[in-house]
C-alpha cells in the first residue's frame, strides 16, 4: 500500500472525486498543500463554524484572499473577481458543515468560488428575454377565466413557478401556462418525455411546499409520476437516474488549463445503464470561444457499463485518450504521454480487474470494501448517497500512474462522508467529502443540490462546475 500511495502522490492525474473528469491533471500546484497549513486552515474554519469566531474566519480569508481572487479571475474579469470573492465569503459564512469541521478549507472555498462565478456569469450574460416572454406572450386564458380567489391562486402559483429552479420552471410553465404535451416539452427542451414527467412531479411538489409555507392552499392535482413509466423496460430508479444524467455539461477554467466536458447516460435491456463522458482540455493558447479547437489539446473519452446503479456494480470500463502533437510534446517534458485505448473488465464479483491494452492483457487482484469506482462514476455513485453524517461509507477508486511508457493502474481505498451544507440553496447545497489523504494527501468534494442533482466537484487546485447546456459553457469561455 505504501508503494501505491507514493505512486498516486507522484501522479496528479488521480484527484479523488474526479479522477477521470480530468483524465489527469497537467496543472502544477499553486496553493498550500502541506499538512501543517491544511491543519491550520481547518482549525481557523472550525473555530468560526463551531464557536462563531469571526476573527478566525477573517484570518482565514485574509490569509488566502489573493489566492481566492486568482481563482475567481479564471472565470471573470479582475473587477468582477472581487465581487465573486465577496459573495463567496457570504456563502462561507452561511455554510453548515457537519460538526463544524471542514478538513480541506481551500477545496471547500474553491468550489464555492467557482459556483458563485458561474452564477454571476449566468445572471449577466444569460439574462435573456425568457421571463419577459413568459409574462407578455403566455396566453392569459388561465387567469381571465378565473376570478376572485382562483385568480389570486393562479397568480401565486405563476409567481412561485417563476422563482423556482430553471430545471423545473421551464417544464411547469410550458405544461400549465402554454398547455404543451410532454412530447412537445421534451422536443423544445431536448429532454426525454420521462425526464419531463419527473421534473414536473418534482416541480409541483416544490411549488406546493413553497406556497403552503406562505399559507397558500394548493388543491391536489393528479400525479405526474404515472407518466414516468413510458419506457416499460426501465424501473423507476433507473428512469430517474437516466433522466438526471443523460445530458450534463461541465466546465473547468484555470490559468494553465481550460476544459469543456459532456456526460450522457443511456439505458438498455434489463436496466443496464451506460455512462459516457467526453472531456477536452486546452493547455495553452486556447481559442476564446471553444477549448475544443485548441492546437494544444488533450481529450478523454470514457464508457462505463453499469449493471446495478445502487451498488455501482459494473462489467466493463472503456477509456480512450489522445492529444495534439504540440500538447504531447509539452506533456513529454513532464514525463507524460497521452495515447491510449484500454478496456477494463470487472470480474469475479469485483475481486479482479482484467486490463486489455492493445495486444497486452493484465490481471489485477482487488481487495477492500465498498464499491469499486472507476473515474467519473465516483460522482455518479455519491450523488445518490443519503445525507447521513453518522456514517462513513468505504469506496475504492481506480486510478493510474502515468509515464512516457504508458499507464499503470491501481486501486486506492477511501471513505465518503456527508459533510453538510456549503451555502444558500441557490447555487451550492450539500457536500460529500472523499477522504483520500492516505493516497494523495488531501480530500475532495462532490456537490449536489437538494434533489441529489450533481452541481460540481473540486479541491483547492481546480473545480469542475456543471452548466445548463453547451451554449452556456461556451458563453463562459467567451466571457473569460
Amino acid at each position: 500500500m505504501d508503494q501505491l500511495n507514493r505512486a498516486f502522490k507522484r501522479n496528479r492525474c488521480f484527484d479523488g472525486n474526479k479522477p477521470r473528469f480530468r483524465g489527469d491533471n497537467p496543472i502544477d500546484a499553486d496553493s498550500p498543500t502541506t499538512v501543517t497549513e491544511l491543519q491550520s486552515d481547518a482549525d481557523l474554519i472550525s473555530r468560526y463554524y463551531s464557536a462563531a469566531d469571526d476573527q478566525a474566519l477573517a484570518q482565514f480569508v485574509q490569509k488566502h484572499r489573493s489566492w481566492a481572487i486568482q481563482r475567481a479571475r479564471h472565470y471573470v474579469s479582475q473587477d468582477e473577481a472581487e465581487d465573486v470573492v465577496q459573495a463567496s465569503i457570504i456563502r462561507l459564512m452561511s455554510a453548515k458543515p457537519i460538526g463544524g469541521r471542514v478538513n480541506n478549507p481551500l477545496g471547500w472555498w474553491h468550489t464555492v468560488i467557482s459556483a458563485t462565478a458561474k452564477d454571476l456569469i449566468r445572471e449577466s450574460s444569460r439574462r435573456t428575454n425568457r421571463e419577459h416572454a413568459y409574462t407578455t406572450d403566455v396566453s392569459p386564458s388561465s387567469t381571465t377565466q378565473a376570478n376572485g380567489r382562483e385568480s389570486d391562486l393562479v397568480d401565486a402559483v405563476f409567481d412561485e413557478i417563476r422563482q423556482t429552479d430553471i430545471r423545473f420552471r421551464d417544464p411547469l410553465l410550458k405544461r400549465y401556462f402554454e398547455d404543451l404535451s410532454y412530447e412537445e416539452i421534451a422536443r423544445e427542451l431536448n429532454l426525454r418525455p420521462g425526464t419531463v414527467a419527473s421534473r414536473l412531479a418534482r416541480g409541483i411538489e416544490r411549488v406546493r411546499a413553497a406556497l403552503e409555507s406562505k399559507g397558500v392552499y394548493v388543491p391536489t392535482q393528479p400525479s405526474e409520476t404515472e407518466h414516468m413509466n413510458s419506457d416499460a423496460t426501465m424501473s423507476t430508479d433507473v428512469a430517474s437516474m437516466v433522466g438526471r444524467w443523460q445530458d450534463v455539461w461541465f466546465v473547468t477554467m484555470h490559468d494553465k488549463v481550460r476544459g469543456i466536458g459532456h456526460l450522457s447516460v443511456s439505458e438498455g435491456k434489463n436496466d443496464l445503464v451506460t455512462l459516457r463522458n467526453r472531456l477536452d482540455m486546452a493547455l495553452e493558447n486556447a481559442p476564446e470561444n471553444d477549448p475544443r479547437n485548441s492546437p494544444n489539446r488533450l481529450w478523454f473519452e470514457y464508457e462505463l457499463s453499469i449493471e446495478d446503479i445502487q451498488t455501482l456494480r459494473w462489467s466493463s470500463f472503456r477509456t480512450k485518450e489522445g492529444a495534439t502533437d504540440s500538447a504531447n510534446a509539452l506533456m513529454a517534458e513532464r514525463g507524460m504521454h497521452y495515447d491510449s485505448d484500454e478496456l477494463i473488465e470487472c470480474v469475479e464479483n469485483g475481486s479482479k480487474l482484467v486490463i486489455h491494452s492493445g495486444s497486452d492483457t493484465k490481471t489485477m487482484e482487488v481487495t477492500g470494501d465498498g464499491p469499486l469506482v472507476p473515474d467519473v462514476s465516483a460522482a455518479f455513485y455519491i450523488c445518490q448517497l443519503p445525507r447521513d453524517a453518522s456514517t462513513a461509507k468505504p469506496i475504492r477508486i481506480i486510478g493510474f500512474e502515468r509515464s512516457l511508457e504508458g499507464r499503470r493502474w491501481a486501486v486506492a481505498p477511501a471513505e465518503v462522508r456527508y459533510a453538510g451544507c456549503s451555502g444558500p440553496p441557490v447555487g451550492l447545497s450539500h457536500t460529500f467529502e472523499i477522504d483520500l489523504k492516505a493516497a494523495i494527501g488531501r480530500n475532495h468534494y462532490v456537490w449536489v443540490d437538494d434533489d441529489g442533482t450533481f452541481i460540481g466537484m473540486g479541491d483547492e487546485r481546480e473545480s469542475f462546475i456543471t452548466v445548463e447546456n453547451e451554449a452556456a459553457a461556451l458563453a463562459m469561455f467567451a466571457r473569460h
